[in-house]
């Protein structure tokens, strides 16, 4: 029984000797050596903790998450994290910006320039937005149908011959 004892003393002061308490800013570093690392969702399992170690790190890592979702091309999921970073730090045009670029990717043309446009307003001198929202627009006139509307009406009625089964022979 006393050597149970003793077993037991000795692994649980090997087990507190272990565990470090860890602290939100270590935390939230940890979490970006494994974005560095390319680990996003190691890296996001980091920052939950960050957050809840330390509450005064919300925006930054909600906004670091955006970005790790978006390295994964899970852009609704970056949107989401974006949005959380929007609601606890209002005036961080960069989010903004970053939420521009995956509503476009998704094709959500309009919420990406109302996007764009909230970070110029919050920082018109960062030629950076503008260029963002402004390279959009441009795609969005440069972007047409691979069919010519004269092309598509004839490619449309040879359709509806070959249905209607009308043939002609020359």
């Amino acid at each position: 029984m006393r050597l149970n004892t003793i077993f037991f003393v000795l692994f649980c002061s090997v087990l507190i000797s272990t565990v470090q308490a860890q602290t939100g800013e270590e935390l939230f570093e940890m979490g970006n050596l494994e974005f560095d690392g390319g680990n996003f969702t190691q890296a996001i399992q980091y920052w939950e903790k960050a957050r809840e170690a330390d509450p005064s790190l919300a925006a930054n890592s909600w906004y670091n998450t955006g970005l790790a979702y978006a390295g994964m091309e899970m852009y609704e999921e970056a949107i989401k994290a974006w949005d959380r970073t929007i609601e606890l730090a209002p005036e961080s045009p960069i989010a903004y910006d970053n939420r521009g670029t995956a509503l476009a990717i998704l094709g959500r043309n309009e919420e990406a320039i109302e996007s764009y446009n909230k970070a110029i307003l919050l920082d018109p001198e960062e030629s950076k937005y503008k260029a963002d929202r402004d390279m959009l627009i441009n795609s969005m006139k440069n972007t047409q149908s691979p069919l010519s509307p004269l092309t598509a009406l004839v490619a449309l009625l040879v359709a509806l011959g070959c249905v209607l089964g009308i043939r002609r022979r020359f």
